[in-house]
């Protein structure tokens, strides 16, 4: 799938590249969540869409797809006790991307509460690291 996922953008046809991420969260979804690799999957699958999307200024789009993605990843933290800090700076940058679309579409309240959440997560994770 990388293949035609990647010609078809390199081509300018990002509705053909959101197919074919489509089918690959609807294949994911499928499969056991408890399983942390189809997880990672599926949160990239949904970020590219997210990306694709939001470069062809469809921001709400955009947005739904950030949000499932924030909460597959939250979905990952919750289900897992051994959550390595890199899940954590994932869930920090969905919810930096979820904050760039609402001050895009003049949200501000929720833009600023958003990227507030983000850089908590990170200071926590900082912290947590240097004392490791």
């Amino acid at each position: 799938m990388n293949i035609r996922v990647y010609c078809s953008r390199a081509m300018g046809d990002s509705a053909a590249a959101i197919n074919y991420f489509e089918e690959s969260v609807e294949f994911l979804t499928k499969l056991p969540t408890d399983d942390l690799e189809i997880t990672h999957a599926l949160s990239v699958s949904l970020n590219k869409i997210g990306d694709l999307k939001y470069y062809d200024g469809d921001l709400q789009a955009a947005r739904s797809d950030y949000l499932r993605l924030l909460g597959v990843r939250r979905d990952v933290i919750k289900n897992n006790s051994g959550v390595a800090s890199q899940q954590v700076i994932d869930i920090a940058v969905s919810l930096a991307k979820v904050a760039d679309v609402d001050r895009i579409l003049g949200k501000d309240d929720e833009a600023i509460n958003g990227f507030q959440e983000a850089i908590k997560l990170l200071r926590v994770t900082i912290s947590e690291i240097q004392r490791s």
